[in-house]
């Protein structure tokens, strides 16, 4: 009997336990049904909120394209909105985060209205004076340009100094990539300077030109005098042909005219050439003929082999014909191996037998020694052949040996020393530029 009990309880236990599952999952499945119709019904009635950025009579504001007021309800939950975009233009031009402010000035500048430059304006003025605002006034100004160039170019004669140069060089650049004939013009007839000077504006017309129009460009470049902008130009056009490819810098090397301007293209194709494979450069320099391209280049080259291993650069310099190219070549060795062993230096100049075209290496020996062993200096310069340059170094060694003495009595006596002029003796000969600092 008791067990008949028990077997009675068990099974009224079970069936006790089966039915409240049955209706928990009942419930669950209610519940899940409601919430996706009203997810649902959400999704086909209401659209996301998104924010729409007006012009510059609603700078700041920020409209809901929703019609009606947002309904709480009608957030999906979790729903995550980038703080960045719910910020208004005007916030963002004002970011001490210059990616930040540069992507407000872009955007709002992309469509360059009168409302729109007038706010950029507004935002340039309010930013703090100094370099870190320039590349916001290019793109003001690039921007400005498209639509009013002189206009632009009215407001930048406003600014001060390097602002104006940079504004200006913009404006022009951006001129030129729309209509250059008109750009060329504008800058002749606004120019303030003589026959012969030098015409700022041009420097960015020819940059406008480049990336379109190299041929265009490299003429105006070639009619420009003597001077830095064309160098600055000349600077410009090669870094736009070397973008294009190796082949298209030769190309355009080739058909400049002879003198300081080709020297100035073949000697960076050299140097860029020499920095990603010097071997390919000392060979392309070997199939050279003898002539003021070869002496530009090997120079080049030597400079940046010689820093690296002027042993071996050297010797490379030793074996060249005699000749402008290598006097050029071996002043670079000198440089660099002087300051690390002016003994083998010496001993290396004393192979080659006196001439005129060994008298500018000998010079840059001298100014590289002259410091530490003024005797040795003067030994030197007393070798050289052009009376004139012998006169000339002899001076300024005795200038530099007279000062040594003196700060080492100084030093001695525990004087305060004399500050050195860096422009006495030492260095070496800046590398000429970009063609335009003298007549060919």
């Amino acid at each position: 009997m008791n067990k008949l009990l028990l077997v009675f309880v068990w099974l009224f236990t079970i069936a006790i336990s089966y039915w409240y599952g049955l209706s928990q999952k009942m419930e669950s499945d209610r519940l899940f049904a409601n919430r996706s119709e009203v997810t649902d019904s959400s999704n086909s009635t209401t659209k996301p909120d998104t924010l729409v950025v007006g012009t510059l009579s609603n700078m700041g504001k920020a409209s809901v394209s929703n019609e009606g007021p947002v309904q709480e309800s009608n957030i999906v939950p979790n729903q995550e909105v980038e703080t960045e975009s719910r910020d208004s233009i005007a916030d963002r031009l004002k970011s001490g985060n210059p990616v930040v402010r540069m992507q407000a000035f872009a955007e709002l500048l992309k469509n360059p209205t009168e409302d729109n430059i007038a706010s950029a304006i507004e935002a340039y003025d309010k930013l703090p004076e100094g370099p870190s605002r320039f590349s916001e006034l290019r793109l003001l100004t690039f921007s400005w340009a498209q639509v009013n160039p002189q206009g632009a170019m009215k407001w930048v004669k406003s600014l001060d100094g390097f602002e104006q140069r940079i504004g200006s060089s913009s404006i022009m650049d951006s001129w030129a990539r729309k209509n250059s004939d008109e750009a060329i013009a504008w800058a002749r007839e606004n120019f303030d300077g003589g026959e012969g000077s030098e015409n700022p504006y041009f420097v960015g017309i020819i940059s406008g030109m480049a990336e379109d129009n190299l041929v265009g460009a490299t003429d105006l470049m070639s009619e420009l005098p003597y001077g830095r902008v064309r160098g600055r130009a000349a600077s410009i056009l090669f870094e736009q042909t070397w973008k294009k490819g190796e082949d298209i810098s030769m190309n355009w090397a080739e058909n400049l005219p002879e003198g300081s301007l080709q020297n100035f293209a073949y000697r960076e194709i050299g140097e860029k050439i020499a920095r990603e494979d010097l071997g390919r450069a000392v060979e392309w320099v070997d199939e050279m003929e003898e002539s003021q391209v070869k002496a530009a280049v090997s120079e080049d080259v030597a400079e940046i082999w010689a820093r690296k291993n002027p042993v071996d650069a050297a010797q490379w310099v030793a074996n060249m014909p005699e000749g402008e190219a290598r006097s050029e070549s071996m002043e670079e060795v000198v440089t660099q191996w002087a300051r690390k062993d002016p003994t083998a230096t010496a001993d290396w100049l004393n192979q080659f037998p006196s001439g005129e075209l060994m008298d500018e290496p000998i010079q840059r020996f001298v100014r590289e020694v002259v410091r530490k062993d003024p005797e040795v200096a003067m030994t030197w310069a007393e070798a050289i052949v052009n009376e004139e340059r012998k006169e000339r170094t002899v001076t300024e060694v005795k200038r530099v040996a007279e000062r040594v003495a003196q700060q080492k009595e100084a030093e001695a006596s525990g004087q305060p020393q004399q500050n050195e002029n860096p422009g006495d003796g030492g260095g070496r000969r800046p590398r000429s530029g970009p063609p335009g600092s003298s007549p060919q």
